[in-house]
């Protein structure tokens, strides 16, 4: 009888699945694209009220689309700058060391939007000189919003730290240094969270949590490998599930289906369906 463990069962390439999501829930680029435009037209209304850089003069309209443009390049940039510095890059460094550099790497493109758009206002380019000025300040404000970011994180996962520690379904062997590893690759927010699920999608691994949902760029052959420590076991090629984290199954049409407490769905492929009713997981 198997009992569940990563290192027990094969573990092959990642392939995207078809069943990654519940019915109903956006795809990650869908949610990433929203998210991105609300974050910009929000910011972009606050700068343009405050006509920020002596934009008062501008009709609302005008200033309200100058910033969320702006405001589109430096929260676009940030998705992408964020993930590689705090958790690739500089994981081990102090938070004032991650925030500078992100501020530094996100400031590049938002001045050179700004250069842009001044240019094409007046007709003129603007010298160098200008160019380091501007770039300082908005490394400032990159760095202000950085920091704003960083921290609701910390307080979201030190809320959520509680009612992960005490949880009754966690194993003792969930605090393993495995599994420390790969929570350490995790946004601030679900560093304390139960992991309830990893599943490929390209490049990346969207991982399942008791605090919701994030996205990381890595294998999932090395995932499972660091997830070791937990009970649990890959179910398709996509996929890899902690017992902890199943709620249900279901069969439909000869299709074994997972479906985990956030209301996701892991699909179960006939390569993996033997040792997940080994398992008694069905």
């Amino acid at each position: 009888m198997q009992t569940g463990n990563a290192r027990e069962t094969p573990v092959t390439e990642p392939e995207t699945s078809q069943a990654t999501r519940p019915a109903g829930q956006l795809p990650a680029w869908a949610v990433s694209i929203l998210q991105l435009a609300g974050i910009s037209f929000a910011l972009g209304i606050i700068f343009a009220w405050f006509g920020v850089y002596g934009t008062g003069d501008l009709p609302l309209p005008e200033r309200v689309g100058y910033w969320t443009l702006l405001m589109a390049v430096g929260t676009g940039s940030s998705m992408l700058v964020n993930p590689l510095v705090f958790e690739r890059w500089l994981p081990a460094a102090h938070p004032a060391v991650q925030i500078a550099t992100v501020s530094a790497l996100i400031s590049l493109p938002i001045t050179a939007g700004l250069v842009i758009l001044e240019a094409a206002s007046d007709g003129t380019l603007s010298t160098p000189g200008w160019w380091w000025v501007q770039y300082f300040y908005v490394i400032v404000l990159s760095a202000i919003l950085t920091t704003a970011a960083w921290g609701i994180a910390l307080l979201q996962a030190r809320k959520a730290a509680p009612a992960a520690s005490t949880s009754a379904t966690q194993p003792a062997a969930a605090s393993g240094p495995a599994n420390l590893a790969f929570a350490d690759r995790l946004p601030a927010k679900f560093r304390a969270a139960e992991i309830h699920a990893v599943s490929a999608e390209d490049h990346y691994l969207r991982v399942h949590t008791s605090a919701g949902e994030t996205m990381i760029l890595m294998r999932l052959a090395d995932a499972i490998r660091e997830l070791a420590s937990l009970e649990g076991m890959q179910t398709h090629r996509s996929w890899w599930v902690a017992r902890r984290g199943l709620a249900d199954t279901s069969r439909d049409d000869g299709k074994v289906t997972l479906k985990l407490k956030s209301g996701a769905e892991a699909p179960v492929s006939r390569t993996y369906a033997k040792a997940v009713k080994d398992a008694g997981w069905l």
